[in-house]
């Protein structure tokens, strides 16, 4: 029985639905399980924890719908109950695969286009052909093609971040400074990172990145009484945390502060663990912004793929920029 990412759900009803083999009374719509003819069942899984992959039981086929944006214990995990896995992904950055799976001596990879896919929508190729034509003349969209048409490796143009790796685990020497929090409730998630002092380097851990939390919710999830760095936008909910002990301290924010914290973590060199999916996605994906007319890159972010970091940078600011501003003060007097 394979398990699969529930995102995989809709794609393939509808292949089912168009060859004409879908049997209503065939799934179950409780537990996300179809059952074929003969005898044979796949069913569709998300997991966020390790644990509750470990208890989803063995599997004959696992497949790993989009694995860049699967934490590799929860990965690894699903794979060790599995006789046999398969796994797509986007290769806009490496990740756990290039360094985990495909170097064990069983593993095979296969590189596939839409040139392989038969069924391929004819507007979807027309797009992508618009696309390649683009490709001539935009860096931007000649690195787009190149991950997502060719299938290389690559990374998005004008990424703010580039001074960071990825790592499987915190070392046990690594010291918890403090945590970054940006509030979100209905349409945003509430984020909240963890930061780790290590040797020369600084380690992020995604603790949350939640909507439709409460603020007794947030509180649950600080376990130390460390500061905690918020948005200063939130007087209320910073008020809230302090009600229920919590160190939240609310940021100092000016008329160019995103730019200005943007540059204190741009000096330093991050660690981020693999379980920080969201974090590392934000990182992937933050970006200058650019002139809607000639395309130059403006001197901002996007205001997107920004909730993690924004958490990093609250804390950051308040951390290694207010030190900063104090040894400026005691040079200038």
């Amino acid at each position: 029985m394979p398990a699969v990412k529930e995102g995989s759900l809709d794609i393939f009803k509808q292949v089912m639905y168009d060859t004409n083999r879908w049997i209503e009374n065939n799934w179950n719509a409780s537990s996300l399980t179809y059952t074929f003819s003969n005898g044979s069942r796949i069913q569709f899984k998300s997991f966020d924890s390790v644990g509750k992959a470990k208890a989803s039981g063995k599997r004959d086929i696992l497949f790993l719908n989009e694995a860049n944006h699967i934490a590799f214990e929860i990965a690894d995990a699903l794979m060790i109950r599995s006789k046999e896995t398969w796994i797509d992904f986007n290769p806009d950055n490496e990740f756990w695969v290039h360094r985990e799976t495909l170097k064990e001596p069983n593993s095979e990879f296969l590189l596939l286009t839409y040139h392989d896919n038969e069924g391929c929508p004819t507007e979807t190729i027309e797009d992508l052909q618009i696309k390649q034509e683009k490709a001539k003349t935009s860096s931007y969209w000649e690195n787009w093609c190149k991950v997502y048409i060719d299938g290389e490796i690559g990374s998005l143009e004008g990424v703010i971040f580039n001074n960071w790796e990825a790592i499987d685990k915190i070392p046990d020497d690594a010291r918890l400074l403090g945590y970054g929090i940006d509030f979100g409730y209905t349409n945003d998630p509430t984020a909240i990172i963890e930061v780790y002092k290590w040797n020369d380097k600084r380690i992020l851990n995604e603790l949350c990145y939640k909507k439709e939390l409460s603020n007794y919710q947030i509180s649950k999830l600080v376990t130390t009484n460390l500061p905690c760095y918020c948005d200063s936008a939130e007087p209320k909910s910073i008020a809230e945390l302090k009600g229920y002990g919590i160190t939240s301290i609310g940021v100092t924010k000016g008329p160019d502060s995103v730019n200005y914290g943007i540059q204190v973590m741009q000096g330093q060199n991050y660690l981020v663990t693999s379980t920080s999916t969201n974090l590392i996605d934000e990182l992937r994906k933050y970006a200058w912004d650019k002139d809607k007319k000639n395309g130059e890159k403006l001197n901002k972010p996007i205001d997107s793929y920004n909730h993690a970091i924004d958490a990093v940078r609250y804390h950051e600011m308040e951390t290694i920029g207010s030190i900063r501003n104090t040894r400026t003060a005691i040079k200038i007097r």
